[in-house]
């Protein structure tokens, strides 16, 4: 995400807007910390989402083994 801020423009722009280079700097640089803690990658959606995947399959696993067992109960039980 630090690709996507250009931070020396950001900071022209507030010194065009009446605040000093030092404000200006202290500002860009606490934003830029805020955007590089805060916001995802897609790398990172990607990890996540493939977790996802991976619990989703291991929970229908988990679903087909229980139903097969309570088909096996009943078979046993009908005949």
């Amino acid at each position: 995400m630090a690709n996507n801020f250009n931070m020396v423009a950001f900071m022209d722009a507030l010194v065009e807007g009446g605040f000093s280079e030092r404000q200006a700097k202290a500002l860009a640089l606490a934003l830029f910390e805020v955007i590089d803690s805060h916001l995802v990658t897609k790398d990172h959606l990607d990890m996540r989402l493939a977790q996802l995947k991976s619990e989703m399959i291991q929970w229908m696993v988990g679903l087909l083994l229980a139903q097969s067992g309570v088909i096996a109960v009943l078979f046993k039980l009908l005949h």
